[in-house]
């Protein structure tokens, strides 16, 4: 009599777990930001002190092996006084992507972040930058990987719904 609503319990659990497994919580400013990330995303760099505050992740492609070259995100905030000074914090970050050397804009269908690749010193790099702005924070999510002959479809596009994970765990 008892095992039916164990089950019921077991199986609700295993679905929650299911449904957050692969992820890590983190926080910035306090917690006024959080977000999740990938958990095989490992922290390469975090400053939750001051202003800005930082979390940057290294993602492992195996093809950036021996090149030099490595995959980066970035989630940045900066405290801000208003609405006003989040377009202007937004309108320079815009400016410094375009001075990116060999820049070119890429159109995407979501149309919620700027998309573009660029050189970094000889090698080219593309680029994803979302911006939102919670709590009179400045939030800025930058996704950044070389293109190099050995990386796989498979890779890129996990690498795509990783930083699809953050952007949205940003807007809740």
């Amino acid at each position: 009599m008892t095992t039916r609503p164990f089950s019921a319990l077991l199986a609700a659990l295993l679905t929650s777990l299911s449904a957050t497994a692969g992820a890590a919580d983190y926080t910035l400013n306090d917690g006024a930001i959080a977000f999740s990330a990938p958990s095989d995303w490992p922290v390469i760099m975090q400053m939750s002190e001051g202003n800005p505050q930082v979390v940057a992740f290294q993602v492992k492609d195996p093809a950036d092996s021996g090149t030099g070259e490595a995959t980066r995100v970035t989630v940045t905030t900066r405290k801000l006084d208003d609405a006003q000074a989040f377009q202007n914090f937004v309108s320079q970050s815009l400016e410094k992507a375009r001075q990116t050397p060999g820049y070119e804009s890429e159109t995407n269908g979501d149309g919620s972040s700027l998309r573009y690749s660029g050189l970094n010193q000889k090698t080219r790099y593309k680029y994803r930058e979302s911006y939102f702005y919670k709590n009179g924070l400045a939030v800025q999510l930058r996704c950044a990987h070389p293109v190099l002959k050995g990386t796989t479809q498979s890779w890129i596009a996990a690498f795509g719904q990783g930083c699809d994970q953050i952007a949205a765990s940003l807007q809740k």
